[in-house]
């Protein structure tokens, strides 16, 4: 009886174990099938709304693609997308509402500074990695914007102090004597013409910078900033996002007859998407910040790609490759760690790098989410259309390339502080 009460309980106890493993088992299984979950936070309508559709689409293309190949550990990316609606108040009551309800593991995709506050603060209050395709701009850590500097957002390319520093430095470069400033009303274009007066200023002001004009995001009609133009007669232009109107102002400047020598957009304009949309009267012959070399077989395959998503005669638009590219490096990154845990997360993309379409890789990010030592480049547009988009009377021409001081968020921010905006 003894023997036989032994072996019954021996065969229940073994029945337990192996019911135990199958379990531990089973769960782990499972949670190599979850899904990460990827909120986009993009503006698809307000002063921004011309700018988040292109976001989103790039954002897609990358999910497909990576769903597609499968990700090591875990099922796909699920993504879903918000329309902040250029509106902080709106982007943080809709951010909060999906941190509740559906929790995110990473979130971002935001296009102007202020509402970019919105995920630098709601990283910190959520530990939640955030990310932005575009650049860092770095004004609105300055006192009075009390905007946290902290590990949680990380950005793709360089400072907007660098845009600044390098279009101070191509002026420089072409030998110009007098140069203008017409930039959006806010951080972004506060950040861009400190940058050029700091390259200014240490390269003992090898040109006169006359007009300096801020112009209120949601205007379309410059005929006033033109006026001036005309009067002044710089020989050169560099022009940073200025919200709604953004992309017709060197019409507007043609049709008066008031385009400087040298037109430079920032980054925000990119590649000849933002061309096409300036039309081929608008862009001829105007120079940009860009994210890519258009030379690149890289680049032709991304334009490739693009085409056929969404169609033969639609193009990448602004910071789509960044996204892109950002997208595929967020794959590396969870696989990299190897769970969805958040400060897991931030710590491995201080140690990873990807790189596809992009000229510069996407991290490894410092400790403020800078991407450190980024590469830019200059491109034009000239007359005749390219072989990847023959509906198009113009290409991109590669100028220069450059790389931006392997300077961190807090470095440039000591740099910054005792230069007053221009």
């Amino acid at each position: 009886m003894r023997q036989r009460v032994f072996w019954a309980g021996a065969r229940v106890l073994a029945l337990c174990v192996l019911l135990l493993v199958s379990t531990l088992q089973l769960g782990h299984a499972l949670a190599a099938e979850e899904p990460i979950k990827l909120l986009g936070t993009i503006p698809m309508t307000g002063e921004a709304g011309n700018l988040g559709p292109a976001y989103d689409r790039a954002i897609r293309l990358a999910v497909n693609d990576i769903n597609e190949q499968g990700i090591k550990g875990f099922s796909k990316i699920e993504y879903k997308l918000i329309d902040t609606e250029t509106k902080p108040s709106v982007m943080e009551r809709k951010l909060m509402r999906e941190i509740e309800m559906w929790k995110p593991d990473i979130a971002g995709g935001s296009a102007l500074e202020t509402t970019i506050r919105v995920l630098c603060e709601g990283g910190v209050r959520y530990q939640l990695p955030m990310f932005v395709g575009g650049h860092l701009g770095t004004a609105k850590y300055v006192p009075p914007g009390e905007v946290p500097v902290s590990k949680w957002v990380s950005y793709y390319g360089y400072a907007e102090f660098f845009a600044g520093w390098a279009a101070g430095e191509f002026f420089h470069e072409l030998g110009l004597k007098k140069v203008a400033l017409v930039a959006g009303d806010y951080d972004w274009g506060y950040g861009c013409g400190i940058g050029m007066k700091a390259y200014w200023e240490k390269h003992g002001k090898p040109f006169e910078i006359d007009p300096v004009i801020y112009t209120p995001l949601d205007k379309t009609d410059f005929s006033t900033e033109v006026s001036v133009l005309k009067a002044t007669k710089p020989d050169g232009l560099f022009c940073p996002y200025m919200g709604a109107g953004w992309f017709s102002f060197p019409t507007q400047l043609r049709d008066a007859n008031a385009q400087p020598e040298v037109f430079l957009y920032c980054p925000t304009y990119s590649n000849l998407g933002g061309a096409m949309i300036t039309g081929e009267y608008g862009a001829e012959n105007v120079y940009t910040l860009a994210d890519h070399d258009p030379t690149s077989q890289e680049w032709v395959d991304f334009v490739k790609k693009w085409k056929a998503a969404y169609g033969e005669r639609a193009f990448p638009e602004a910071y789509t490759n960044n996204y892109y590219q950002l997208v595929w490096w967020i794959k590396t990154v969870f696989e990299k760690a190897g769970t969805k845990d958040p400060d897991k997360i931030i710590e491995t993309m201080r140690t990873t790098s990807f790189q596809n379409v992009c000229i510069s890789p996407m991290g490894p990010v410092c400790d403020y989410g800078s991407n450190k030592g980024a590469k830019g480049a200059i491109v034009k547009f000239v007359p005749g259309a390219s072989p990847i988009h023959p509906t198009f009377g113009l290409h991109e021409e590669l100028v220069k390339v450059f790389t931006t001081p392997a300077m961190d968020l807090v470095e440039v921010l000591d740099t910054m502080k005792n230069i007053s905006k221009l």
